[in-house]
Order: structure tokens, then sequence, then C-alpha cells
């Protein structure tokens, strides 16, 4: 499986370029919002009108989850511009018609359709360990798409063509892992984020970053104006009660009844959930813990593929051998165990797992299946294994 590189494929230095990303994360990371100018001093890449023109081709992509627009802070109706029977497309005519009638057009996940982009998002996915999205937001001069809100992730909004006038205020959400919706939502936004902070123009090259939880808005102050927003969300703590899960279940004290609350006047409650308490803190301290967040945080920057056909790959086939394999998965880290060694794992438990259950593979298989590995890790690994005699190369009798 082929992933997706440009020569010269840009670094997260250069797009904050001439800032360095020393001075990034130690002024404003998930701190405070920067306008940092286009101009000299970076090779930010542009993407005008006649690109955004041209996603319009890949009709497949223009489905309701993928097209909105928004007229007088709120979402049009998607029946009066989307057409068909199972998933609706966007009657391209129609949205036409209702940019003349002033409304602003989002488009969503635009890396999907856009292998230039998707290099962005891919490197910032892996420079963060984040779920990472690109979405392009066309508006008109005078015309405000969305009402003051902020972002459950963090944004750095490339502006590509026109002016847009952002203004972004004093208040922040802490931490928001949802949005407020429904009646009363936007008065409460209203009330909530205070006198502005910061308001700053943006021109095409420009790139603003806002932390997550800042209330901003934006409107447009040239004719038409153009931009493309990255979002993208490292994990958050949360995510740890589902990996404390899949430990506690190995854990014979997690299996085990809870003592009523009416026992010993509830002494006894009292005493094994301090017990667990306890027992949750080692397990979120041992190696092993940590490697299931790693390999959680790979799977949410797990990279783009894509064909390099006419070419073929050459697939290296290896069969298991007599020789006894074993995964074993002690606090200390996943393992191997083979001819009296033991090769760690790391977060490669769920690769070695694959290996153990199988009689027979190709590492291209394998690096297929577990895109979001480092594929020379799991080479790495399978050359390991064929050095302890664990794997045998072999040829498939087939054709």
């Amino acid at each position: 499986m082929a992933r997706l590189r440009y020569p010269g494929a840009m670094t997260f230095d250069d797009l904050i370029a001439p800032m360095s990303a020393e001075e990034f994360f130690r002024d404003y990371w998930g701190k405070k919002p920067v306008l940092l100018p286009g101009g000299a001093g970076n090779r930010r890449p542009r993407f005008g009108w006649d690109r955004f023109n041209t996603l319009f081709h890949i009709r497949p992509h223009w489905t309701e989850a993928n097209v909105k627009l928004i007229m007088n802070s709120q979402p049009v109706d998607p029946d009066f511009y989307m057409e068909g029977q199972g998933p609706r497309l966007a009657n391209v005519r129609q949205v036409e018609n209702f940019l003349a009638m002033g409304a602003s057009l989002v488009v969503d996940a635009v890396e999907r359709i856009a292998p230039d982009i998707a290099t962005l998002t891919d490197m910032l996915a892996r420079r963060f360990g984040a779920a990472a999205s690109a979405n392009f937001y066309a508006s008109f001069q005078g015309v405000q798409a969305f009402a003051s809100h902020c972002d459950t992730h963090e944004v750095l909004a490339l502006h590509c063509e026109g002016e847009k006038r952002w203004r972004i205020y004093q208040n922040r959400a802490d931490n928001p892992l949802t949005t407020l919706t429904g009646e009363g939502a936007q008065q409460a936004i209203d009330a909530a984020k205070g006198a502005v902070m910061m308001e700053v123009t943006t021109r095409p090259g420009d790139l603003l970053y806002i932390p997550r939880g800042f209330f901003h808005d934006a409107i447009a102050t040239d004719t038409a104006s153009l931009h493309l927003t990255f979002g993208f969300a490292p994990l958050v703590g949360k995510i740890l009660f589902a990996l404390l899960e899949e430990l506690a279940v190995e854990d014979s004290h997690f299996r085990a009844y809870l003592p009523a609350a009416e026992d010993e006047a509830g002494t006894a409650l009292t005493e094994r959930l301090s017990f667990l308490g306890d027992r949750v803190t080692a397990l979120m301290r041992t190696r092993r813990f940590r490697d299931l967040v790693a390999n959680e945080q790979r799977r949410l920057a797990k990279p783009p593929a894509g064909m390099s056909l006419p070419h073929r790959p050459a697939l290296d086939f290896y069969a298991r051998t007599r020789v006894q394999l074993d995964l074993a998965t002690p606090e200390s880290g996943a393992a191997l165990h083979v001819a009296g060694r033991a090769v760690p794992v790391g977060a490669l438990e769920d690769v070695a797992r694959y290996i153990v259950e199988r009689p027979a593979f190709s590492v291209e298989e394998l690096q297929a299946k577990f895109a979001h590995q480092p594929p020379e890790e799991i080479a790495a690994l399978v050359a390991d294994l064929h050095r302890l005699g664990a794997l045998d190369p072999y040829r498939p009798g087939w054709g």
C-alpha cells in the first residue's frame, strides 16, 4: 500500500514560518491565538478559486455530509439544493443561486478528494497525534456565515482569496467536547464570549491560529473571500477510560463482585473502591498502558494511501515455523516470546497478535492491515522473528 507523499512535502515548521516551532509551542500552542502573516519567509501553499472550482467535478463528494449553505448565520435546508435518491448530491446550479442571494458555502473533508491538501492534514495528524481534516469556506462581502462560536478542536485558517475580518473574544470555553446547540444556545454564547480581544484581517497567504475553545466570528470584507481551515484534535483524557477497561478485564480484581453497599455499614465497599482506585493508578503508570495510548494516537494519524500503478509491490511472504511463538502482555509492555528470548513489541501489540494467530502472511499485508503503524517498524519486527527462527520466508504456489 503506497503512502501519498510529494517531493518536498511541507513540515509544520514550514507551515508556520517565519515563526519558529519553539516560539509557537512556547507562547501560543493551546494558549492564545496568533496571526502568522503571508509573504516572504514562508512556503505556504496557495489554493485559489480555480483550484476550489475544480473540486466540484468530483461529484460523489457533494453529499449532505460534506456541503453546507449558510444564510443569515443559519443553515439552509438541504432540500433546497440537494437532489436525487439515496445519497443525495448537491445541485451545483442551485448552490450558485443561493450564493447569489448572499449565502456562504462550506465544503467539508476536502482532503478526501484533494491529495495535495491530504498531505497537509496527514502532516498535522502525525505532528500532533491527532485527527485532522480540512474545510473550504467561500463567502462574499458583508456576509457573516457563522455567528460567534467556539470549536472543539484546534484551528489553522489559511487565507486563500480576498479578505476576511476575524474577531476573537476574551473568554474561552474550558476544553469543550461538544458545541452548544438548540434554543437559546446563541444567546448563551453571546453572553459568555466577552469583549473583543483581537481583531485581524486575513489576506492570501496569511495563517490564523485559534486554539480550541476561543469564541470567534468572521466576515468577508472583500467582494469574495475564500479560506481553508485545518481542524485537528489530539486525543483527550477521556480516552483513558476505554483503554483502562481493556486492561481491567484482564485483571481478576476488576472481574470480582463488589461488596454490597449495606455490608459492614458500607466499609467493605469503601475499602474495595479504594483498593481498585490504587490499582487503576498503578495500571496507568505501566509501560503497556503508555503503549496503548501511543497506538491510539497512531490510529488517529493513520496516513492516506494511494495507488502506484503500473508498479506492483514485490510481496515478502513468511510462514510460521515449529518454533513456539507466544504473545505476553505484562504491565512492563507487550512482548513476543521465542527461542528463550523476549522481543518487546510496544505499540505494535496489535501487529504481534496478528502474527501469532496467522500461519502465514506477507510483510505488505501487515503494513496494509495496520496502516497506522510505521511500516519500517513492522518490517523490523518480522526481521527479528525471522532471525530468531519463528518465521521462514516462502513463495506461495499460485499462478
